[in-house]
């Protein structure tokens, strides 16, 4: 081989070296890809050899909405109430056209309207609220809906003020409960034993306190649909390590200050919420 054929050949190899790594890059991408797959498959299925594992179902959720709910009492539990394979979640408008709701600055599309709700629900889910709440409650026809709906309901569920909606429909009554620590002077009125409590269950009523109660609330009836370790598996996916840059997170540990401020700050909404006791 001489000088000139040497060369050419040196040339050829040093241009094709860019398409022979792709090609080795994509060949080992496809084999880390399929040993990938072949552990997630085997992890799927020891998952569902778990004694007490649920891993398909179909159950029925209906998470109800009205105006000027928050947002973030319906999307937690709506987290882990999707990742139950199989589950159904109706998000129910609160009238017979599928409008966008307004909850606190962002709007969510109701998936359903109120005709198209099951009768036979395995959750009733009632968000709370602040004056969004005291207007639901003042509605007729939603907290009749409401009672409707609960009559063949596996669960009666709600989280933060998302109770005194049940409290008005007459569901409560000579029943164990929680809200919002500033509306559980209310919820006792409406004859509910008011718990503090991050969730409280009696029978198949399952309430949970103030907002972020919320996650904790639907893990504990996931764990009840399908096992406690879904449940876990679940909590880890979301990565639910609650370690909050303040100890402000309860009125029993909030200061005084503090917890006086939010107390007097809805002192005008707690007085028209207990007004509802008398309509």
């Amino acid at each position: 081989m001489n000088r000139r054929q040497f060369t050419r050949l040196a040339i050829a190899g040093a241009s094709l070296a860019p398409f022979i790594s792709v090609a080795q890059a994509e060949a080992s991408f496809e084999q880390r890809k399929t040993q990938a797959d072949a552990v997630s498959i085997k992890a799927h299925k020891d998952f569902m050899a778990v004694e007490g594992i649920k891993m398909m179902g179909n159950e029925k959720i209906a998470m109800l909405l009205y105006p000027g709910f928050y947002a973030a009492d319906l999307v937690n539990p709506q987290f882990i109430f999707n990742s139950m394979m199989g589950a159904k979640i109706y998000l129910v408008s609160p009238t017979e056209d599928l409008t966008p709701v307004e909850a606190g600055g962002i709007s969510i599309v109701p998936t359903h309207r109120q005709s198209e709700c099951p009768d036979d629900l395995d959750i009733l889910f009632i968000p709370g609220g602040a004056m969004g709440t005291l207007k639901a409650m003042q509605n007729q026809q939603f907290i009749a809906f409401i009672k409707a709906k609960a009559a063949k309901a596996k669960y009666i569920t709600s989280v933060c003020t998302g109770s005194l909606l049940l409290a008005k429909a007459g569901l409560l009554k000579g029943k164990k409960a929680t809200s919002h620590w500033t509306t559980l002077d209310i919820l006792a009125k409406f004859g509910t034993t008011a718990v503090k409590e991050r969730v409280v269950w009696d029978g198949n009523i399952v309430t949970g306190g103030g907002v972020t109660a919320g996650i904790d609330f639907a893990l504990e009836i996931l764990a009840a649909l399908r096992g406690q370790q879904y449940a876990e598996v679940i909590q880890l996916q979301a990565e639910y390590d609650p370690a909050p840059p303040f100890n402000a997170g309860s009125p029993d540990k909030a200061s005084p200050f503090v917890r006086d401020t939010v107390a007097n700050m809805f002192a005008p909404l707690l007085v028209s919420m207990e007004h509802e006791l008398e309509t």
